[in-house]
């Protein structure tokens, strides 16, 4: 049986090609270069070429895509690349200028995709979108990054619970419960809620054998964020004595100084700054040349 279908393949084949040599229908050698080392279906993508040279929706470079796949993997996956797609034109911008048929294809590109926080700013706009369907579209993706986001830090707070002082626990769930607050998903009572387990966390960080400028940075801003001043003080006093060499260490503590009005210190740490042999960032010059101007 498969014998008998090979022979009426290959007999089709050498059919079409013939016709397409008489007719310059295709390219000779690609023809039978397809037909020979992809029997039953070569002649199938050669086909289907012929229909886009016709100008069907996928432009030529595709059937290529399609032969290589078909040779790589054995099938050929027709989901769009969303990151590679959506390259050239902000989603943001493609969902202003755009007809609606265009708006609605990029929303379904976007949620067949592993969605996360990095398409919020485009969900945002999509959802006060005047299209109602492009809206629906934007709000199940905010839902859908919503309950994963909630997931995550259900996942790291059982594990918390459960062990610790395991530092990739603490890191991960830290993590987990910043993405939920940057996110823009909850109301006032709920960011107090998760800034305080956020805080918890940090300090048990900033206090561990993975401590960095980065940690006690955020710890603090937090800590501001909250209205504890004092204990950002404290924070910030442990980030200078552990981080000596810190640009990021000085300029905390300027920023924590300011905030409680302490002129003394604050001028304190700018001079020692200003004496120290560390090679300060462009932001950090700044901040020393406004402070020492006559009369900052």
């Amino acid at each position: 049986m498969l014998e008998q279908a090979l022979i009426i393949y290959y007999a089709l084949s050498a059919v079409y090609i013939v016709i397409c040599v008489k007719w310059k229908l295709s390219a000779p050698m690609l023809t039978i270069m397809v037909c020979l080392f992809l029997p039953m279906i070569g002649l199938l993508l050669i086909l289907l070429r012929g229909l886009v040279s016709r100008g069907t929706e996928l432009p030529d470079n595709r059937f290529h895509e399609l032969i290589n796949g078909f040779e790589q993997e054995g099938r050929y996956l027709g989901r769009p690349d969303v990151a590679k797609e959506t390259n050239l034109v902000p989603l943001e911008e493609a969902l202003v200028v755009n007809d609606l048929a265009t708006r609605r294809r990029i929303l379904l590109d976007v949620l067949k995709e592993d969605i996360d926080e990095k398409y919020i700013p485009m969900l945002e706009q999509a959802v006060n979108n005047e299209d109602t369907e492009t809206s629906h579209y934007a709000v199940t993706a905010v839902i859908e990054i919503k309950r994963k986001l909630l997931l995550s830090i259900q996942k790291w707070s059982v594990q918390y619970e459960n062990n610790n002082s395991d530092l990739n626990v603490l890191l991960s769930y830290s993590q987990a419960v910043k993405k939920y607050m940057v996110s823009g998903f909850m109301d006032n009572r709920m960011q107090l809620t998760y800034r305080l387990t956020y805080v918890k966390l940090l300090d048990q960080l900033i206090h561990s054998e993975i401590c960095s400028p980065a940690l006690f940075m955020e710890k603090i801003n937090t800590e501001i964020d909250l209205g504890h001043l004092d204990e950002a003080l404290n924070v910030s006093r442990l980030f200078l004595e552990r981080f000596p060499e810190s640009e990021e260490a000085y300029l905390t503590a300027l920023k924590v100084y300011y905030l409680l009005k302490m002129k003394e210190l604050f001028s304190q740490t700018l001079e020692a700054l200003k004496q120290s042999k560390i090679r300060v960032s462009n932001y950090g010059l700044n901040t020393i040349r406004y402070w020492s101007a006559e009369g900052a």
